[in-house]
């Protein structure tokens, strides 16, 4: 299982998750293939920006590793151009102005905002 279904597995808690695709990049030699990329990428690295000063060393690397893989910061901001709908309303919106939720992995507009019976954050 690549570390982009890990992440975007639901169940268990993001950080959990995370934990797991950290855990199977180093098992395998921090292989490049086992790095983070599109939603997955997207979901971590934006619930990064609310709990880096929480993550150990190991989790900063990958998330970083992550980060370079996808072309630094043009690479993201090329992803936030991106566009997408609310899962909910259908209403679309660039990447840099909707939310998603780290239980469902749903993407979700600031106005509909969280899911009732969801216990993830927005990010």
């Amino acid at each position: 299982m690549s570390n982009n279904q890990v992440v975007l597995g639901c169940g268990l808690p993001l950080e959990q998750r995370v934990g797991q695709a950290v855990e199977a990049w180093i098992s395998e030699g921090r292989d490049h293939g086992r790095l983070l990329t599109g939603k997955a990428f997207f979901a971590v690295y934006s619930w990064y920006f609310r709990h880096r000063a929480g993550l150990d060393s190991a989790q900063a690397e990958f998330i970083t590793a992550s980060y370079r893989f996808n072309g630094g910061s043009e690479g993201w901001n090329a992803m936030l151009r991106l566009r997408t709908e609310c899962e909910s309303c259908r209403d679309t919106y660039r990447l840099e102005n909707i939310g998603l939720c780290t239980g469902c992995m749903r993407y979700t507009c600031y106005a509909c905002g969280a899911h009732g019976s969801c216990a993830g954050e927005i990010v």
